[in-house]
């Protein structure tokens, strides 16, 4: 289990946020209600349906379980408290391929670069760790923040899915970017 062995040391923490293995017993009520808070889930899988406890906690489970996902939280040291998370996966060690996700969650830690600070975080576990020398991220392209969170990080866009995905009913246009880790 990918998760379990890794030592994250000084790469998992800055002035601002510290990443933490995600555990079921991270999972609380503020975290599940930013999974179903229309206003954060929005461009988001998650949306599809009703999160409680339990579901939120076994799939917190089956990530700390899965061999090619890496899941952690982002706590911020201002609010002292867990305001997001960000995954890696899956790995493909074979071709040294990831994809990244991410969520901040708490509306107070949105618009303060924490998202930023997270995956730049993330893509140096990512080049470190696990010698991945690509990692992607998709993004709709109405969500402009995402697209320009990614963006200051050295993400640029490799395509567009056109009419790829489903939102608020409608057929909606998905950017596909990258970033090379070598």
């Amino acid at each position: 289990r990918l998760n379990m062995y890794i030592e994250l040391g000084s790469l998992s923490e800055n002035s601002q946020i510290s990443l933490f293995l995600l555990k079921p017993e991270h999972v609380t009520q503020d975290y599940v209600s930013w999974l179903n808070d229309p206003q954060v889930n929005q461009y988001l899988e998650c949306r599809f349906v009703t999160h409680t406890i339990a579901s939120t906690k076994k799939f917190v489970q089956a990530m700390l379980d899965s061999p090619d996902n890496l899941f952690l939280g982002i706590r911020s040291h201002l609010l002292d408290r867990h305001v997001g998370n960000v995954k890696i996966g899956s790995i493909d060690k074979n071709h040294g391929l990831g994809a990244i996700g991410i969520i901040i969650g708490n509306k107070e830690a949105r618009g303060k670069g924490l998202g930023g600070l997270a995956i730049n975080m993330m893509l140096e576990i990512a080049r470190i760790k696990f010698f991945l020398r690509k990692i992607t991220a998709c993004c709709y392209v109405p969500n402009i923040h995402s697209q320009r969170v990614f963006e200051k990080n050295g993400f640029s866009v490799e395509a567009v899915w056109k009419q790829h995905y489903l939102l608020n009913g409608k057929p909606e246009d998905v950017v596909l970017m990258s970033k090379d880790l070598e």
